[in-house]
């Protein structure tokens, strides 16, 4: 069932209960009120009646005159039979049975009776008894009194149809805008769900209603799915690209290997041509061990294990970085900004092949006479180290796009220019693993700057 018609169905049963209450009470108190009345004036006549005591019948004709209320006057005689002393609409033709003329005596009772012509009525009654046996009855219609109850009633039934039909338009009226929004909800999810692409929901308009904050939610979800689709395709184009790179970086050296050892089988070999082929093979083969444990490293990382904490000076490892950087590149110019004595805790082997990863990458990809700007900062929660370079940079989408794994920045298929990605996604799983983060900025010299938080 949908919900419009649950809404309408309920609205209709509020409304139906909630008018059948107060109208069914109404109703009665009306009626009630009435009867009170009713026997107000018949006690009334009774008294008068009881009060002259010598003659009752005349007493109680000229109360029956006297009566605001048409009242019927009748003697039921010592034979039982019933004689009419005066007439109203109340029509006693029968004697009442045996309990209504007991009761009657001390309070007024409701009689129904039928008439000669098959008409059926009822009438309210008290009763005086008489010496012998006999029995004077007072009488009058309730018929009156009856159909303005039966009015009153189906003036309330059309009075609940009427309100039915007015909540159920006027809720219809009201949620018709909400339902037509859940209605396009619902179509728009099912495109998503069929595999449709670049959907946009409605905007909120920034109100409060359910509705309204139920599109804003889906709208936050559907741009989320769509950003993890897109993700997840950069991953793997990058997964493929590295696949492919990884394949070639192994199988040129195992051509090398399996070339050299079948050379090395041969006899055509002087000592000095040996020598020179087992260094080309050892060479090779420790190519591909880094290379191996690069990916080995990696997988690690991403299992999220407890690290093994310890306290790390990082102010040393970086000065190290830095006097090794000038050492191997004397040409480049390095000013540095390391303030002493920041430590952290962590797992020591990491942090230096987190910081090894960044020195490598600036002697690889930069010139060897670029300037670079290294810079180690900490506040009350963390340290901040920030290496600028004057080399040529990323690409523009790459720093919105940050780190991903198996990501290369360059196109080359050479280790010793492009490497294989493995560099960069090593140093962000170490930083992730440590709780911080990792940023990729054009730099102010003009190249790449790399920021690093870690929490102290």
């Amino acid at each position: 069932m949908k919900l419009q018609t649950k809404l309408i169905l309920a609205t209709a049963s509020i409304i139906t209960a909630v008018s059948v209450a107060i109208g069914g009470v109404a109703v009665g108190a009306i009626q009630n009120s009435e009867i009170n009345r009713i026997d107000s004036l018949l006690s009334t006549a009774v008294e008068t009646i009881q009060t002259d005591g010598e003659d009752p019948l005349t007493a109680a004709l000229f109360a029956a005159g006297q009566s605001d209320i048409g009242l019927t006057v009748a003697l039921v005689d010592i034979n039982g039979e019933l004689v009419t002393l005066a007439e109203s609409l109340a029509q006693l033709e029968t004697v009442p049975d045996s309990s209504a003329l007991a009761e009657s005596q001390s309070k007024a009772v409701s009689v129904s009776y039928s008439g000669a012509n098959s008409e059926t009525g009822e009438y309210r009654l008290r009763t005086i008894a008489l010496p012998d046996n006999e029995f004077l009855l007072l009488a009058t219609s309730l018929t009156a009194i009856n159909e303005a109850r039966t009015a009153n009633l189906q003036l309330l039934l059309w009075f609940v149809l009427n309100s039915i039909w007015i909540g159920a338009g006027l809720i219809a009226l009201f949620i018709r805008r909400d339902m037509k929004k859940v209605s396009n909800l619902i179509h728009l999810a099912t495109e998503i769900a069929d595999g449709a692409k670049n959907i946009k929901l409605p905007d909120a308009a920034g109100s409060n209603a359910e509705i309204d904050e139920l599109t804003r939610a889906l709208s936050h979800m559907v741009d989320a799915l769509q950003h993890s689709l897109w993700v997840e395709r950069d991953t793997q184009q990058a997964m493929q690209n590295f696949l492919g790179d990884a394949s070639h970086e192994l199988r040129t050296p195992l051509t090398v290997v399996k070339g050299y050892v079948e050379l090395l089988s041969t006899q055509n070999m002087d000592e000095e041509q040996r020598a020179r082929a087992f260094d080309r093979v050892n060479s090779e083969v420790v190519r591909m061990e880094a290379l191996i444990n690069d990916l080995l490293l990696l997988a690690e990382l991403g299992e999220s294990k407890p690290i093994g904490a310890g306290a790390i000076d990082l102010s040393g490892l970086v000065l190290a970085a830095v006097q090794d950087l000038k050492v191997l590149q004397p040409e480049r110019s390095v000013r540095t900004s390391v303030e002493v004595g920041v430590s952290m805790h962590g797992t020591a082997e990491l942090i230096q092949q987190l910081i090894s990863n960044l020195f490598a990458n600036l002697r690889r990809h930069t010139p060897a006479d670029t300037r670079v700007t290294v810079s180690l900062s900490k506040t009350d929660h963390q340290a901040t180290l920030t290496i600028d370079d004057a080399g040529p940079g990323l690409p523009a989408e790459s720093y919105a796009r940050g780190i991903n794994h198996f990501q290369r920045f360059d196109a080359s298929r050479s280790r010793e220019s492009g490497g294989s990605g493995l560099g960069m996604s090593i140093m962000a799983a170490v930083v992730r693993q440590h709780g911080g983060t990792i940023e990729l900025n054009p730099s102010p010299l003009g190249g790449l700057q790399t920021v690093i938080n870690l929490p102290l």
